[in-house]
């Protein structure tokens, strides 16, 4: 197995979570400025070789006193305005022009107590599930240097793998919280669609992202969206989910996309495994096929192209004036480019997806409480694989035979979460999903929690 690179040694935070930073902040044990110390010295050591972090600045720390993770730093994914710092989108097309204010959901997270550091790697616009670009390089997995940590949150990821943070900020509009979650060996929750106030898709015909989080440890998963919840869509009556519940579950399970392609034999191996500690512990587990359509994988590749279309052409009106399509990506073109071929699918798809794909996936929830699969098909590929020279049908082709089961969650707004439950034969971690029901996060983190408490997390 490789040798990790990690900074957990450096500095006085050693491996703690955000509550336990939080609650040695509040006893008065550390202080604010000494945690910043160490996350700015453990960065300054990590970011030449891992190459995570876009911008950084510990001056600026603006957060307000007493929310769950008072005092904890948080990097905040680059496709995200915040005050202070530029906003690249992981595009050479786009200038490091500063931004004056925060966007909403920035302002949700300060909520917090969050003082906000820094922007995160993130593929070009986040439209890959790996942080490979022209402008920024190649963001590296603290778990073996020559993979990929996944994406699109893929500096998130390798942040919080390597230590220099206990959590970062993420966005999920394919699954680009679970998947450097499953890559970096972390815990990715992707709450329910409207848990956040704000969304870069919400007016469009299907809102596919959702704000999240990588994490080490359920309680900072729980915490984060305990807190989230109560600014925002439950406005102070949410509930801080503690702990496992009694309650025994029935679990679904499948192995196979919704095109019928199985998974890798490692990713099974470590699903299956999954499945069998769970019955262990008194769940059901029912083994199923795969209950979507096999035209949900295209279904979201036109709904995808319609959206690099839109960035193609209308970079100066969403991003920024100065836009430049002239220097996007290869991969960002050449998407846009089939959606002006493929236009007229769209309607059907979009259609499928808000519709058909919805009542797909709630009737699994008449018979079962959770539902379990691989996060990707693959173990976790190469740099290179998700490369800014790969030509699109090459990547079309990787991307189906990579990303096949998170899309779901995306355009149904479901709830899931990735845990990292095993590694391949080479090393590198491998994730289990979960989904549920809209609304569900409750059951998701009982269920983690009693995963974490049986030590089954392979981190």
């Amino acid at each position: 197995m490789p040798e990790k690179f990690h900074v957990n040694d450096i500095g006085i935070l050693g491996n703690w979570d955000a509550m336990e930073i939080a609650a040695r902040i509040k006893n008065g044990e550390v202080s604010k400025e000494e945690v910043l110390e160490c996350v700015h010295t453990r960065l300054e050591k990590a970011n030449p070789i891992i190459k995570a972090a876009v911008a950084s600045d510990f001056d600026a720390t603006d957060a307000p006193e007493g929310g769950i993770f008072d005092g904890v730093p948080m990097f905040i994914k680059d496709l995200v305005n915040v005050k202070g710092f530029p906003t690249r989108h992981g595009s050479s097309a786009i200038p490091d022009n500063i931004h004056k204010k925060d966007e909403k959901v920035v302002e949700q997270i300060r909520q917090l107590g969050c003082p906000i550091i820094g922007k995160s790697a993130t593929s070009e616009f986040g439209l890959l599930p790996s942080c490979e670009t022209l402008v920024n390089g190649n963001t590296k997995n603290p778990h073996h240097l020559e993979y990929s940590c996944g994406g699109s949150s893929g500096g998130a990821g390798a942040l919080v793998a390597a230590g220099v943070v206990p959590i970062a900020h993420t966005m999920d509009g394919g699954g680009s919280t679970r998947i450097p979650a499953s890559c970096c060996g972390l815990i990715g929750l992707k709450p329910t669609k409207g848990t956040h106030c704000d969304s870069p898709t919400k007016g469009l015909p299907i809102d596919i992202v959702t704000h999240g989080i990588v994490s080490r440890t359920v309680r900072d998963s729980a915490g984060y969206l305990f807190g989230i919840q109560n600014s925002h869509s439950q406005k102070g009556n949410a509930e801080f989910i503690q702990g496992p519940s009694q309650r025994r579950l029935k679990i679904a399970v499948f192995l196979d996309s919704p095109v019928g392609i199985e998974a890798h034999e490692d990713v099974s191996k470590v699903v299956l495994h999954t499945a069998a500690i769970c019955k262990e512990m008194g769940h059901s587990i029912h083994h199923i096929k795969n209950p979507h359509s096999d035209k949900v994988l295209l279904d979201f590749l036109t709904y995808y192209s319609m959206l690099a279309r839109g960035i193609n052409w209308g970079g100066k009106l969403t991003y920024n004036k100065g836009f430049k399509r002239k220097k996007v990506e290869m991969f960002t073109k050449e998407l846009s480019d089939y959606f002006s071929k493929f236009m007229f699918l769209a309607p059907g798809a979009i259609k499928r997806l808000k519709k058909n794909l919805l009542e797909e996936y709630n009737r699994q929830f008449e018979e079962y409480d959770l539902v379990l699969s691989p996060v990707l098909n693959q173990p976790v590929p190469k740099l290179g694989f998700f490369g800014t020279d790969v030509p699109i049908i090459s990547m079309t082709m990787r991307l189906n035979n990579f990303v096949n089961y998170t899309v779901v969650q995306n355009a149904t707004g479901a709830p899931a979460i990735s845990l990292p439950m095993g590694f391949c034969r080479n090393g590198l971690p491998i994730g289990a999903m979960f989904g549920a029901r809209i609304g569900d996060e409750k059951t998701l983190l009982e269920l983690s929690y009693e995963l974490e408490a049986a030590q089954c997390f392979k981190m």
